[in-house]
């Protein structure tokens, strides 16, 4: 090969490498990625008075303790955060009939160990002015976007938790817990 042909290979690649590095990049941060492809129908208007709102979910077994920030989905994009877990305010409210869904990033410093759970594990969900509501993990799976039946509405008190995994993300790490027959009170944290 010429000096020239080499040169221009480089350069080419060099584009491409750029080219891939920024569809990653934007991939990686892209919203509508995060949600199911028919969530359509959980874009409705919050069920969750301010009282009921989550405000934090821990997993002990994981040594996982995070915010948790209301959430909505606006035009086919679930709006999360990037500083804890997201809480659908258009799904169940946590503790009453029904499936309350959450999301968090699978980063290191948010749920990037959550496919460590295991059946039996127990999730915290500590609920603004409304103590602490104790869900038992039942069974994790892995789906396809498309795979939304894990989102529709149970006759249960459930907790769905799920975070991206995959080849660039193309799948979902779902956790489904029902909740404990009894849940902490405040009262309980400030015994002396």
């Amino acid at each position: 090969m010429t000096r020239v042909t080499v040169k221009k290979l480089c350069i080419v690649s060099g584009v491409f490498l750029i080219i891939l590095g920024s569809f990653l990049l934007w991939q990686r941060n892209d919203p509508g990625r995060l949600a199911f492809r028919l969530t359509e129908r959980l874009a409705a208007t919050s069920q969750t008075s301010n009282s009921h709102l989550p405000v934090s979910i821990s997993i002990p077994s994981l040594r996982i303790s995070l915010p948790v920030y209301p959430s909505t989905i606006e035009n086919g994009k679930w709006q999360d955060t990037k500083n804890g877990v997201s809480y659908l305010t258009s799904s169940s409210v946590p503790g009453s009939t029904g499936n309350s869904i959450f999301y968090g990033h699978n980063w290191p410093t948010l749920l990037g160990n959550l496919t460590k759970i295991k059946p039996g594990d127990k999730i915290y969900l500590t609920l603004n002015q409304k103590g602490t509501e104790v869900y038992v993990v039942k069974y994790v799976t892995v789906v396809t976007p498309d795979q939304t039946h894990i989102l529709d509405t149970t006759s249960d008190s459930r907790l769905t938790l799920y975070t991206c995994t995959g080849f660039l993300d193309s799948k979902r790490f779902v956790v489904t817990a029902t909740k404990e027959a009894k849940s902490i009170s405040y009262a309980w944290y400030f015994e002396i």
